[in-house]
């Protein structure tokens, strides 16, 4: 047996997931027929069928459920949305992202329009804070510390699903046109960070 090959996992484990996948699911069910702000624990046990003991050994607390949830939403865009890699992944996600988001944007559009889906955006803040920070630490080195904060946030914006909702409901434009505009946008500041050497943004 190829000693690289994992074995299945034991049924215990399956339905364990299985559950957690339920709980998952039916809170993005909720999110997109407008019944998320009331899913509580209890109220996702009762949905399940679970307990309300259940629903919290998965999910001890509204940041580890909303954290899944916004994994979950991603996953179901697309395998090509996510948190890019580097600076050049970042750049090529974005067509899968935006298409991505145009296969969910009923739920697209709740998650960034509303108070509760914006609070589940919020709670992959400092994850999505420190990955720009990293995949972008050499393009804005040489710049001076606050605007490496504001050369990485532009940067992050343009990859983001509130450039998709805006480009969308303003320009009526695809998800597949919005990649093109952001990438463009993207690759342009780049490049003038590259030739930049370190000036201040507020110079030309």
């Amino acid at each position: 047996m190829d000693q690289h090959i994992k074995p299945p996992g034991s049924l215990r484990e399956r339905q364990k997931e299985q559950t957690r996948e339920l709980i998952i699911d039916a809170l993005l069910q909720a999110m997109a027929s407008g019944e998320y702000e009331g899913m509580s624990h209890d109220a996702l046990a009762k949905k399940v069928g679970v307990s309300r003991q259940t629903v919290y050994r998965y999910f001890p607390d509204r940041d580890a459920l909303l954290q899944a949830l916004w994994t979950k939403i991603t996953a179901t865009a697309g395998p090509g949305v996510g948190m890019p890699h580097s600076a050049q992944d970042f750049l090529d996600r974005m067509h899968d992202t935006y298409v991505g988001f145009d296969q969910i944007a009923d739920v697209m559009t709740v998650a960034l329009s509303t108070p509760q889906g914006r609070a589940m955006r919020q709670s992959m803040k400092s994850v999505r804070r420190e990955t720009y920070r990293t995949i972008l630490k050499d393009v804005v080195a040489d710049l001076p510390e606050r605007d490496q904060v504001l050369a990485t946030s532009v940067l992050q914006l343009l990859s983001a699903g509130y450039a998709w909702l805006e480009m969308r409901s303003q320009w009526d434009l695809s998800g597949e046109e919005v990649a093109v505009a952001c990438r463009w946008a993207a690759k342009t500041l780049l490049a003038d960070l590259q030739r930049r050497n370190g000036r201040p943004l507020e110079e030309n």
